[in-house]
């Protein structure tokens, strides 16, 4: 039989001090503002940013081009992560894909971001065609065409350094976009995929928890390999899949997959690189 957790309940098993921060916590939900923040009792708290958003957000030029061009990825506050991620290689990024486009307002906005990147969009829609001019162009197909996609990556000679899915929002789509794509982006592109979950129905997670499975690879360890001489693990042997020596990271935002390719593990510059890739040792 369960026991309601009363008031006289909470004052028996529970130290005085919590009584009334326990019982604001399980006690009627209380109604939100959207003045308000909450605390994890459900006391009222101004409605301040939190101190991750307030650090990575101070003097973002990029939320200023959000404001300047309002595209909709802005009102997802995705702004604030592509700052953090953006912000230290913006000088160095000549090609960015973006999958989806609708208006011409993500395009203008990465142009101007970006300086030096030719822009790259891709839409079902040859209204879309319009957009172009100056670094601009667009290409018009579906992303679930694996010849489409490899005659616009054939475009780009040197491979995208930053593909943005924000098309069908499909898992399918996104899934096999990201396998198709990811290979042919530069040595330390990023990927991202906009848009999961259950914003586009995909109530079960299906794009995150697929890409929940490339954290294996970030943590590839070759079967045997002493983990004492973990610095002299500076390449991998042949058992090792693709995937495994060319992921370095991933980040998960609300409804937004940040995907870092890279040399894994010899991106750390502090281990001992030796003449033959270091090999597994079986029993």
């Amino acid at each position: 039989m369960q026991t309601r957790l009363t008031t006289e309940v909470l004052k028996r098993i529970v130290p005085t001090a919590w009584h009334d921060s326990l019982r604001r916590l399980l006690g009627p939900r209380q109604p939100r503002s959207a003045n308000l923040r909450f605390d994890a009792f459900g006391a009222a708290q101004p409605n301040m940013p939190s101190p991750y958003e307030f650090q990575i957000s101070h003097s973002n030029p990029l939320e200023e081009l959000g404001a300047k061009y309002r595209p909709t990825k802005r009102l997802h506050n995705y702004l604030v992560y592509y700052w953090a991620h953006f912000r230290d290689i913006r000088h160095q990024v000549r090609s960015v894909l973006e999958i989806g486009l609708e208006t011409d307002r993500s395009m203008r906005m990465w142009e101007e971001f970006f300086p030096r990147a030719e822009i790259i969009g891709v839409d079902i829609d040859p209204k879309c065609r319009n957009f172009e001019g100056d670094r601009r162009r667009v290409f018009i197909g579906d992303q679930s065409d694996q010849t489409f996609l490899e005659r616009v990556s054939r475009e780009v000679t040197h491979g995208f350094d930053v593909v943005i899915d924000d098309g069908s929002h499909l898992v399918r789509h996104q899934i096999a976009s990201f396998e198709f794509l990811f290979p042919k982006m530069s040595s330390h592109g990023i990927y991202v995929i906009e848009d999961t979950g259950a914003c586009v129905q995909d109530f079960n997670l299906a794009t995150v928890n697929a890409m929940k499975k490339l954290v294996n690879s970030i943590m590839y360890w070759p079967r045997g390999f002493p983990p004492e001489k973990w610095t002299n693990l500076a390449t991998f042997g042949d058992e090792a899949r693709w995937i495994d020596s060319h992921i370095v990271g991933i980040a998960f935002y609300r409804w937004m997959v940040v995907i870092l390719k890279g040399q894994n593990p010899q991106d750390n510059p502090f281990l001992i690189h030796s003449a033959e890739p270091s090999q597994s040792t079986r029993a």
